[in-house]
């Protein structure tokens, strides 16, 4: 999903209630750190033997689609944990049927129109199921559509992950496209068919009482002439009897006039008779097939309506009511965070995910035989369903589990160098709120030492800003240079939650909507400074900042540091590998976490380390051998004879020397006689 065309509504990943003096209750956000060290914590706290490879940050993208009620909408995640069955509606031809029953002058027109709307109600009988992936309803949809009230965060993280790509785009594109026709036609149909319906019984009882007026006079006189010919061929009868009995010689000619006489009264009564019939006949077959056609469309429309209804109804349980002032909601997205914890033993990945929450203070604290309170707690028993169906898909869906192995090798909370830092100064503010002990702190920030840093590739950040239009953004030039005028490349710039970098002339550009700044300009071999400033119109703005560099002593200082902190994490690095080897043996090899950390421990050593781990894949006892000889001195032995030098070069032998003695205190051998040689 390009989340660059779409309008973020991420809600914040905790809150808290908060009762104000004389008014409503309302929900404030908890700040993130707190609340990324309490996942971790509660990761930890449910290893249960188990070893601890990531945490994630995800984001299960919610789609709003737009419904034909005012303010109503749709929800659809992206993911499929969710699905709902449809009747796939199609448009009904009803404006052509109305004209054509207006139309309508024969019984014949009439007849075709009741047809006509027969078959379109059939069709509606008739529609297709329709299953549309990712829709929420009921309870579901009103609960994630509370999530909108909470306050939400102006940022998608770097480190976080979105759960998107499972359903396929055109798949998805269908789906909604169906959904929104469906909803288009069913509020309108039962309206337009019961609208047409209505001008069809009157049209058809109308018809049949001027067909019954105009065939009345007809019946009438051919009545009368039928009664008249009946009598006149009695008449015609009784005096050919008194004829036949008689014996006058020109009976024989009296006798065929009158049979033909007789003959012609037949015929004409036969003739009439036969008309009569069809009269009748026609008129009968005509009303009862406008009738039945009348009663039959009566049963199948209220059969239609109740279906129409129903499904109405069903749309409706699926509706919620959004209201963002001021933005696009056609093209909006809610994005729910969710934390994913892999766990591993005996080589199977285990996956718990802790959902969107709510802090819940309730005055408990740490007490001897409780080292951390968990204060967070699920909004409401609909996020834990969907928390517990997103599991369910992480425990069974391969391509899934795959996607996650995946993200936690770059966006791991553990290892990220920004994640990093919210993790450690969470746990410090919890640690205050007497909510976690020390020990436990030590034995995280143990953890944290033990996995290599990462620092994620450079990705373009989509600034979430709902509010906001283009007219109120101001166009911002940062101008970042040394004391002499001379631009620096790469120095980064921190405002919030924004990261930027300075080109090759030590520019930075970008849009900023009217509000006071504050943020930090840093540059290798630079101070950090700290810069300040207030943007009250739109007007383009030029901002230039001088950088002070580092004293040589500063940035020997600096390395010196680096050096120890390197030497710090590679004893940890190492402590944990051989604690997972003697648990898993060489099987570590395959499980990311300890993949990566063993490859760092390899580079630091001078090995290849994909070529190193091929290898030790074929041969047994390399991972051994490695992890319990002691040639640490091996990895850092170059950067120590290097900082050596530029020591007395620059005349940092002083400091030179404190770094000895530190790294003596880890239990590193220096190799003093060496770098003594050096330095004399």
């Amino acid at each position: 999903m390009d989340l660059n065309r779409r309008n973020l509504i991420i809600p914040v990943t905790a809150t808290r209630r908060l009762q104000l003096a004389g008014g409503q209750p309302m929900e404030q956000a908890v700040p993130e750190d707190y609340v990324t060290a309490a996942m971790v914590l509660r990761a930890m706290e449910r290893c249960e033997g188990r070893n601890l490879e990531f945490i994630l940050k995800t984001y299960l993208p919610v789609v709003i689609v737009p419904s034909p009620d005012l303010n109503r909408y749709f929800l659809v995640e992206q993911l499929g944990l969710t699905s709902e069955t449809i009747l796939e509606m199609k448009s009904p031809k009803l404006e052509k049927l109305q004209e054509q029953v207006q139309q309508a002058v024969s019984s014949e027109d009439l007849l075709k129109c009741l047809n006509g709307v027969r078959e379109e109600i059939k069709r509606v009988l008739d529609a297709p199921s329709a299953t549309i992936v990712g829709l929420f309803a009921g309870l579901t949809a009103r609960g994630v559509g509370r999530l909108l009230d909470r306050p939400s965060s102006v940022i998608f993280e770097e480190y976080s992950v979105l759960l998107t790509g499972v359903i396929n785009k055109s798949e998805f594109d269908k789906s909604i496209k169906i959904l929104q026709d469906t909803s288009v036609i069913l509020s309108s149909i039962e309206e337009e068919l019961s609208k047409i319906i209505e001008n069809i019984q009157p049209k058809v009882e109308g018809l049949v009482g001027t067909q019954e007026e105009q065939a009345t006079p007809v019946l009438s006189r051919l009545n009368l002439r039928v009664e008249a010919l009946e009598n006149q061929i009695e008449v015609l009868e009784s005096e050919r009897v008194k004829i036949s009995a008689g014996s006058s010689p020109d009976r024989r000619v009296k006798l065929d006039e009158l049979d033909m006489l007789l003959a012609a009264r037949k015929t004409a009564l036969s003739r009439d008779q036969k008309r009569q019939a069809d009269i009748v006949s026609n008129l009968a077959d005509t009303s009862q097939d406008l009738l039945v056609g009348q009663d039959e469309l009566a049963a199948e429309s209220k059969t239609a309506f109740n279906q129409i209804r129903n499904q109405h109804s069903a749309l409706a349980d699926m509706l919620i009511p959004v209201r963002l002032a001021g933005e696009d909601t056609e093209s909006s997205v809610i994005l729910l965070p969710f934390f994913m914890a892999g766990f591993s033993k005996r080589d199977q990945l285990h996956i718990e995910v802790y959902p969107i929450s709510h802090l819940h203070s309730n005055g408990e604290r740490v007490s001897r035989r409780r080292d951390f309170v968990d204060m967070f707690e699920s909004p409401s028993r609909i996020i834990d369903a969907l928390s517990s169906l997103l599991e369910d898909r992480a425990s069974n869906d391969v391509t899934l589990r795959k996607f996650i192995r995946d993200s936690s090798q770059d966006y791991n909370l553990l290892a990220n160098e920004k994640a990093r830092e919210l993790v450690r100064s969470g746990a410090e503010a919890l640690l205050g709120d007497a909510l976690v002990k020390r020990p436990l702190i030590q034995e995280l920030e143990n953890l944290l030492s033990a996995i290599p840093e990462t620092k994620l590739r450079k990705r373009k950040r989509r600034l979430v800003a709902h509010v906001l239009t283009d007219d109120s953004l101001c166009n911002v030039k940062f101008h970042i240079h040394n004391e002499a005028g001379k631009p620096i490349d790469g120095a980064k710039l921190e405002l919030g939650a924004l990261s930027l970098k300075s080109d090759s002339s030590g520019v930075i550009t970008t849009q900023l909507p009217r509000s006071h700044y504050e943020g930090t300009v840093s540059a290798s071999g630079f101070i950090e400074k700290s810069v300040e400033f207030s943007l009250s119109s739109t007007d383009d703005v030029v901002i230039p900042i001088v950088m002070v560099p580092l004293s040589h002593e500063e940035q020997i200082i600096l390395r010196l540091d680096e050096l120890v902190d390197r030497a710090r994490r590679l004893d940890m690095i190492r402590e944990r590998l051989w604690t997972a080897f003697e648990s898993q043996g060489s099987t570590l090899l395959g499980i990311p976490a300890y993949r990566n950390a063993l490859i760092e421990l390899l580079s630091e050593l001078g090995y290849e380390p994909e070529a190193w781990i091929a290898e030790a894949k074929k041969k047994t006892g390399m991972v051994k051998r490695l992890l319990k000889r002691d040639d640490r001195i091996d990895g850092l032995r170059r950067d120590i004879l290097r900082m050596a030098e530029e020591s007395k070069k620059s005349g940092g032998i002083m400091l030179f020397a404190e770094l000895l003695v530190r790294l003596d205190d880890l239990g590193w051998s220096t190799g003093s006689d060496e770098i003594e040689g050096i330095i004399t």
